[in-house]
């Protein structure tokens, strides 16, 4: 009686202790989290405006050649790329589309220099957008979830059953997924605000001969395909013709 007494005290005790070490440690993690939270938000202060500085412009030249050799040599003497490079061949104009990316105290140089060469401009749209707040928030998060995650490592050392090291576990890996997502914005905050994007579109007008010729050939193909559309079409329409062929036969017919 008194073994079975000794043995039931300790499972007692056992699940006892896993309870409470469960309960401790959702009680760590959840007062972890409020800690880190409250302190993330007291250190983290805004050092500086971060902002974003974006736009297009759109305007006409007579000479698209040189027009582009002096956006690509500006872009170059300014430390900046070139993001993107599309030409268009229209029947009036031929028209170039740059996505260009300069450092972003650069940014309005490189406008001035691309404002002195326009022949015509046909339309500026320039952008501010502050996102200082986003920045600061972003950082806080990532702060708060990094020392979640070592509190985390910590809890993991002291654990002993396989369902707990299991939970921790998956609890870490879905920490680190947040973490990147997080991280990931932040890297694509930075690069907006440390470079600063501009889309340039210029284009130049082109003057076309009317090209009797090459029109009359294409006449005559055009006119050669209408024709075998034509011979086509009445093929799906035999039977209509063949009596229409012999309802003209009968009444020629009976009205001689």
């Amino acid at each position: 009686m008194t073994i079975l007494t000794a043995i039931a005290v300790i499972m007692l005790c056992s699940c006892g202790t896993k309870q409470k070490y469960n309960i401790l440690a959702a009680d760590a993690v959840e007062e972890a989290e409020l800690q880190i939270n409250e302190a993330s938000l007291n250190e983290v202060e805004p050092t500086e405006r971060k902002i974003i500085k974006q736009g297009d412009i759109r305007f006409e030249t007579v000479d698209a050649k040189q027009t582009k050799s002096m956006i690509l040599q500006a872009v170059e003497e300014l430390g900046g790329y070139i993001a993107k490079d599309n030409a268009y061949d229209y029947s009036d104009r031929i028209e170039h589309r740059l996505a260009v990316r300069v450092p972003a105290e650069k940014f309005d140089l490189l406008l001035i220099k691309i404002s002195e060469n326009i022949d015509r401009l046909d339309g500026k749209n320039i952008e501010t957008l502050d996102v200082t707040e986003e920045y600061i928030d972003i950082e806080a998060r990532v702060k708060t979830k990094k020392e979640l995650q070592n509190r985390y490592r910590d809890i993991l050392r002291h654990a002993t059953k396989v369902d707990e090291i299991l939970n921790i576990e998956r609890e870490m890996g879905n920490l680190q997924a947040e973490i990147e997502s997080i991280e990931g914005r932040m890297r694509f905050l930075k690069d907006k605000i440390a470079f600063s994007s501009l889309d340039v579109t210029y284009y130049q007008k082109t003057t076309s001969k009317f090209g009797f010729f090459s029109k009359f050939v294409d006449g005559i193909k055009s006119g050669w395909d209408v024709f075998l559309w034509f011979i086509v079409g009445l093929s799906y329409f035999w039977v209509f013709i063949i009596i229409a062929i012999v309802a003209v036969y009968f009444f020629t017919k009976r009205k001689k």
